[in-house]
């Protein structure tokens, strides 16, 4: 018996050429060297994104100004191309189309390397987000958010629920970390004593161990200055460790705890202000009772020393 032929299956070359293409769009990732701002989530980190977006781009906008594109031609130089170019004939027409697709091609170029001053960047890890900043010092604007948080009492998030800035970001390796939080640590340790504490945190990373990391941090603020000691209720200055995947962020926040962790529905609603008012209330009704539970003894003791008749 002959093998049995497979048939080639009937293909439409209409169906080919109908036939739509879907391209993914690159995303862009997380990468050392860069700065930012770390985000956190319950649900919906889309929403969580554009929130972060509108936070940011508010603030930034009150303390530095409106943005200005990068990479953006300017009105000189539009003028100059247009003066440039040829009138007359088959041969400028020709010559034209040839600087439209240069013009095109231009713009192709100029929107891919377009930056603007915050962009987000894919964490690989569940309800966290990290946006890329080109300012220099993201913790001045971090500051500047919490403050105004405090002051105003509204949060204007209703997914963010922290919003730390970050100052570096490496590899997830002790080298690296050690040789990041070196550069970062003379800014922040290296002239006055200072207390610290840190807060590590990691996810989805078993390789990196809690202990090694705070002690070798430790001992390296400790050699920056001898003065600086650890303080884990009340530290001054917060060493943030967060690692996501095979990544490390870094930065050193002051007063980090008693802004509630930079966690923006505390700041807004904090728990102590209820508690400090129900506690007052409460001596209050204390004091009241007190005082009259002496008033009644005093009168108690006025009248049995009249009903008393002496001997």
């Amino acid at each position: 018996m002959e093998p049995s032929v497979k048939k080639a299956k009937m293909t439409n070359p209409k169906f080919k050429q109908n036939k739509k293409k879907y391209f993914h769009a690159k995303r862009q990732v997380l990468q050392p060297g860069q700065r930012g701002f770390f985000a956190t989530c319950n649900i919906n980190e889309k929403a969580c994104v554009r929130e972060c977006y509108n936070l940011l781009n508010h603030y930034a906008d009150l303390l530095y100004g409106p943005e200005k594109p990068a990479n953006e031609p300017d009105d000189e130089q539009e003028e100059a191309s247009e003066a440039e170019k040829p009138a007359g004939g088959a041969a400028a027409n020709d010559e034209d189309d040839d600087d439209l697709e240069a013009a095109a091609a231009k713009c192709r170029e100029t929107l891919s390397q377009r930056k603007v001053r915050f962009q987000n960047m894919d964490t690989g890890t569940t309800n966290c987000v990290f946006i890329r900043t080109l300012l220099d010092d993201p913790v001045e604007l971090g500051k500047y958010i919490i403050n105004d948080i405090q002051t105003t009492g509204k949060s204007q998030s209703r997914f963010v629920l922290r919003l730390v800035p970050i100052e570096a970001v490496c590899r997830a390796n002790m080298p690296d970390i050690i040789n990041a939080a070196g550069t970062l640590f003379d800014k922040h340790f290296l002239k006055e004593p200072t207390s610290y504490g840190i807060i590590f945190n990691h996810r989805y990373n078993q390789q990196i161990k809690r202990d090694e990391v705070i002690h070798q941090l430790a001992d390296l603020v400790n050699s920056k200055n001898i003065g600086n000691k650890v303080d884990l209720k009340e530290a001054k200055k917060s060493i943030i460790v967060e690692v996501l995947r095979g990544y490390c962020l870094l930065s050193v926040i002051d007063n980090y705890l008693e802004s509630k962790k930079y966690n923006l529905a505390e700041l807004a609603n904090p728990s102590d202000k209820k508690s400090n008012d129900s506690k007052s209330e409460m001596s209050l009704d204390d004091d009241k009772n007190k005082t009259s539970g002496d008033e009644k003894e005093n009168t108690q003791d006025k009248d049995k020393g009249k009903t008393e008749k002496p001997l």
